[in-house]
């Protein structure tokens, strides 16, 4: 535990010490006591563990600016400030000594005791991006990979499920050549992030990235891209954005109990939530589904009532059982709209989380069927602000933008939500939004392919069933039409137009308007009953 002082400390940081009353997470940035975090700047976190490292003796000035500032040009007013800055937030220990003590002329020591803690537990959403392997890339591309490291590590920070380590602690992990399993249990994360970026003929890239857990040292999700070099930035967003929603769907089924047939007794309020939350997101919607995550939202916020993650799931239950005519939320009160209940969820969790983007699409999800069409898109646009990755906001802006009268922009909305997140289930939405928006554009065929792709992805979903017949009635496809029209009145909320009507989200605007109204017309020519 000691070194000589003047030398920087060897081997990297401990992951963890105890310094008085503080727990020092030196690879994270971050100090602890009492249920209080607190994050450091680098340089504080080296000074203060070149102090520990001391035992006590006094440590030069000089010494320190040299090895904390090492390579930098500063003044001793750089020490002198961050000095202040530690015993500021250090405190007092319970005989009144700071802990950090200047000795005149001499330098400084650290006065409280120092000792090696045992590593924290691995928190199931800590992550660690190792710096991305550059092979056979020439010297003019050589920055792409280092790019490529940050705005995967900004991106994936953006989340506030996620705890990520600082780039600062990553660059000591450059030349690796230990398994990252083993670099993951040595820097205290549950996942590590291993990439690499391989230089293809022509001036192209291959960039693969591989989710690696700790503990079962299993590699748990991998993805790749091949682009032009002058296209990094794009490969670095995508790249970016699919690891971070795939992070969100694997850290919450991580959740203790999060299969369905597993007993939710003694997990924790957000554990609850998070099992609502796959059942929602990760599976098709069906009722089954949308009960199951109900139930267990509801467990949630008996057991703490301001987990903004269980009330953003009842936002969507709500919101699912009043769009397909589903049983209605057990706290509905009998004169009140089924979509009121999902808004005061929805409003519930941006009051408690007003940074988590769920809640944001959750009120999109919930205006947009209100007819509250610009404040859906301007909480969808907020949650995209606060999450670049989150793909079905980019699909239910597809929606929206039609709605208002802008059809030709679903294309590349839907676009970035499928690039963003492949295989995720609420595709079937987004097929349906490049459905509405080319029954608007009058485009008949484009529709009818776009209904059939979400018929497949979710048959139980029966929305597509209504772009599916009103495409087909359009073609001339009267077989088809009859067929879907069948699906509509026998295994639909749908079974009638005034059905269609009462139950599509309100239309207050004229684009919105017209819409429905044609699609109401091509219905009823396709054999939907009127009433």
């Amino acid at each position: 535990m000691t070194s000589t002082p003047d030398e920087p400390p060897q081997g990297g940081p401990e992951a963890a010490l105890r310094i008085g009353d503080w727990t020092v997470l030196a690879l994270a940035d971050r100090i602890e006591r009492d249920g209080a975090s607190h994050k450091l700047e680098p340089r504080a976190m080296r000074l203060l563990l070149v102090l520990a490292r001391a035992g006590g003796s006094v440590v030069p000035a000089s010494s320190l600016l040299a090895t904390v500032w090492a390579g930098v040009v500063v003044t001793p007013s750089s020490l002198y400030e961050s000095v202040s800055r530690l015993r500021k937030l250090l405190g007092r220990d319970a005989e009144g000594r700071e802990a950090i003590e200047s000795v005149p002329r001499r330098g400084y020591r650290l006065r409280w005791p120092v000792h090696q803690a045992a590593a924290p537990p691995l928190d199931a959403h800590s992550i660690a991006v190792l710096p991305f392997e550059a092979i056979g890339v020439e010297p003019a591309l050589d920055f792409i990979p280092p790019a490529l490291t940050d705005r995967l590590i900004g991106e994936l920070s953006r989340h506030g499920e996620l705890s990520v380590l600082a780039r600062g602690t990553m660059l000591r992990y450059g030349e690796r050549g230990r398994p990252a399993a083993e670099l993951a249990r040595e820097l205290g994360v549950r996942c590590v992030v291993d990439g690499r970026v391989r230089q293809l003929p022509g001036e192209r890239l291959w960039i693969e990235v591989a989710l690696i857990d700790g503990p079962s040292q299993r590699q748990t999700w991998t993805d790749t891209i091949e682009l032009a070099a002058r296209d990094w930035m794009q490969g670095a967003e995508i790249v970016a954005g699919r690891l971070a929603r795939s992070l969100t769907f694997e850290f919450h089924a991580r959740a203790p109990g999060a299969d369905a047939g597993a007993s939710p007794r003694h997990e924790s309020a957000r554990d609850l939530a998070a099992r609502a939350w796959v059942e929602l997101f990760a599976r098709p919607e069906s009722q089954a589904t949308n009960l199951r995550a109900q139930g267990w939202a509801q467990q949630a916020l008996a057991s703490d009532p301001d987990c903004a993650l269980a009330e953003v799931c009842l936002a969507s239950c709500a919101w699912r059982a009043a769009q397909f005519g589903w049983e209605a939320p057990p706290d509905a009160a009998p004169d009140t709209p089924t979509l009121g209940i999902a808004m005061a969820h929805a409003e519930r969790a941006l009051d408690l989380a007003p940074d988590e983007p769920d809640a944001h699409y959750a009120l999109g999800l919930v205006a947009y069927s209100r007819g509250e069409t610009v404040r859906a898109e301007e909480a969808l646009r907020h949650c995209l602000r606060l999450s670049a990755s989150f793909a079905p906001a980019f699909g239910l802006l597809a929606l929206v933008r039609t709605r208002l009268g802008h059809p030709e922009e679903a294309a590349a909305l839907c676009d970035r939500a499928f690039a963003l997140s492949p295989r995720e289930p609420l595709r079937a939405v987004w097929h349906l939004a490049l459905g509405w928006s080319a029954l608007a554009r009058h485009d008949a065929a484009a529709a009818l392919d776009a209904a059939q792709r979400a018929m497949a992805v979710n048959p139980a979903f029966p929305t597509p069933y209504v772009v599916g017949a009103v495409a087909a009635r359009m073609l001339g496809q009267e077989a088809l039409a009859a067929q879907w029209v069948e699906v509509l009145r026998t295994r639909s909320p749908f079974r009638s137009v005034a059905d269609f009507l009462r139950r599509m989200p309100a239309a207050t605007t004229p684009a919105h308007r017209r819409q429905m109204q044609a699609a109401a017309r091509w219905l009823a020519e396709a054999g939907l009953p009127a009433d």
